[in-house]
């Protein structure tokens, strides 16, 4: 590494370490690892074991998160403070960019995981304490020949919704899951989880990407009006393919931020909503 790179990257990092330490954004606390109110003597199995577990990872994935949005706003501090360019893109692209990628694949991750704890838990609690209720989930193997279906994002939120909607405060639970990663979010982001995971994901603060953008459209041909002019007519039952300029803008890091930072309060509410549910369905199950 050029020394003198290496002194900037040590100057900032001082720099950012003072800003992390001073700055209070984001101000939220770090979410509690008491889950007393699950300690129960008549779990099924090893029911108290997976709830437990599931619960306390889904914990550290939500408090990475905030320790992620914390370093995030402290790298948008200092790296304002440098005018130049290609001084600013160097130290983004040392410090930040992959915390900011981390940030961004968050709402969808985080969507699937709760759904995924949540069906988990509330089939053990059922499991525990209908005595009717049988250990199988929709999607499970019937028989040694079958392989189990797995379900699209979709079909496993309605298959959750199912096993609790019986329940009351399911609804404000299944409400605020539905929140998290939005059409709003995907938009101000640029679809930046679809894009990076699937595609070619948005730069940040600089570069467009996707300069042409291959569709396919109906096609048109170009007709004689009456009057004399041409005008594009839709060809009934015929495609077309078409090649246009186009572009994805970079997102810029603030406003980044501040939407990712939207989401990761969304997320919160709902994790609360889920662990007050499970913690009234809890109270079923016999000492």
């Amino acid at each position: 590494m050029d020394e003198q790179i290496a002194k900037m990257f040590a100057t900032a990092y001082k720099e950012y370490i003072k800003e992390l330490s001073q700055s209070e954004e984001p101000s939220f606390k770090y979410l509690s690892y008491d889950f007393s109110f699950l300690e129960k003597e008549s779990w099924r199995g090893l029911g108290y074991q997976l709830v437990e577990n599931e619960l306390r990872e889904t914990t550290n994935i939500i408090n990475n998160w905030l320790n992620n949005l914390m370093r995030w706003n402290a790298w948008n501090n200092v790296i304002d403070e440098y005018d130049d360019l290609e001084k600013a893109w160097s130290i983004r692209n040392e410090f930040l960019e992959a915390l900011v990628h981390h940030c961004l694949l968050q709402p969808s991750a985080i969507r699937d995981t709760i759904v995924f704890i949540s069906t988990n838990s509330f089939h053990q609690v059922r499991i525990t304490c209908e005595e009717n209720y049988k250990d199988y989930l929709e999607g499970d193997p019937k028989g040694p020949n079958e392989k189990p279906i797995y379900f699209s994002r979709k079909k496993k939120e309605g298959r959750l919704m199912k096993l609790i909607s019986h329940w009351g405060g399911a609804s404000r639970f299944l409400t605020s899951l539905r929140l998290i990663n939005c059409k709003e979010y995907q938009a101000q982001t640029y679809d930046y989880r679809n894009r990076a995971s699937h595609a070619i994901a948005p730069r940040l603060e600089l570069g467009v990407t996707q300069f042409v953008i291959r569709s396919v459209i109906q096609a048109e041909e170009m007709k004689k009006q009456e009057d004399g002019k041409y005008m594009p007519i839709p060809i009934e039952g015929k495609m077309a393919v078409r090649y246009s300029f186009g572009g994805i803008q970079p997102l810029e890091l603030r406003v980044a931020y501040k939407e990712n930072l939207k989401q990761y309060v969304l997320t919160r509410k709902c994790y609360m909503e889920y662990k007050g549910l499970l913690e009234e369905r809890v109270k079923f199950i016999k000492d």
